[in-house]
């Protein structure tokens, strides 16, 4: 019985594996131009830099820690050098088309919710509860950033685009890790009684 449980929560615990290991490509190597699975993907990953580039804007009104500012300050520098970077490249074979994101009314319109929810609730917080909120909602992002970064990575053919891909994955990666280390830090509720 043990082992079954062992088994279980290792499985649980590791979670689903990548879906894709290898660049689309057609049976002649070119991707079809009606393929618009990589375009899709660039329109996500290139709205969410957009989103990512206006972090900081939130400490025109907002004071959290130091720390927490510069963070913020290098994650919206990080998203404006990679957006730009990754633009530059659009136009190399095969081309992206970032017009569309492929993403079903619905799925826009939920994530359209999530954000106004969570922007009403930062604007809202304050103190130790928006610097905790900042740095929740960031972690998700980063990492969602860092794991869509890969995947197209993984799925394009352009080796330009691919090493500037796995750059910004590393590079978004870092900043969540540097999120969460300020996650762990932040002052704890006294246990005194």
């Amino acid at each position: 019985m043990g082992f079954l449980l062992a088994v279980t929560t290792a499985s649980s615990i590791g979670g689903c594996h990548p879906t894709l290991d290898a660049p689309f490509a057609a049976a002649d190597g070119a991707i079809d131009a009606e393929d618009r699975r990589l375009d899709h993907g660039y329109a996500l990953l290139l709205d969410l830099l957009a989103d990512e580039m206006k972090v900081a804007d939130v400490l025109a009104i907002k004071s959290p820690s130091e720390a927490t500012a510069t963070v913020l300050r290098d994650i919206a520098a990080a998203a404006k050098d990679g957006a730009a970077d990754l633009r530059l490249l659009l136009d190399d074979p095969p081309r992206i088309s970032t017009d569309v994101d492929g993403l079903p009314i619905i799925e826009t319109d939920a994530r359209n919710r999530i954000a106004n929810r969570e922007t009403i609730g930062l604007l809202l917080a304050g103190g130790e509860t928006f610097e905790r909120r900042i740095l929740l909602t960031q972690d998700k992002a980063c990492g969602y950033l860092s794991a869509l970064a890969a995947s197209l990575a993984t799925a394009d053919p352009s080796p330009a685009r691919r090493d500037l891909l796995e750059t910004l994955a590393a590079d978004f990666d870092r900043l969540a890790a540097r999120i969460r280390s300020r996650i762990a830090v932040a002052p704890a509720a006294s246990t005194t009684g």
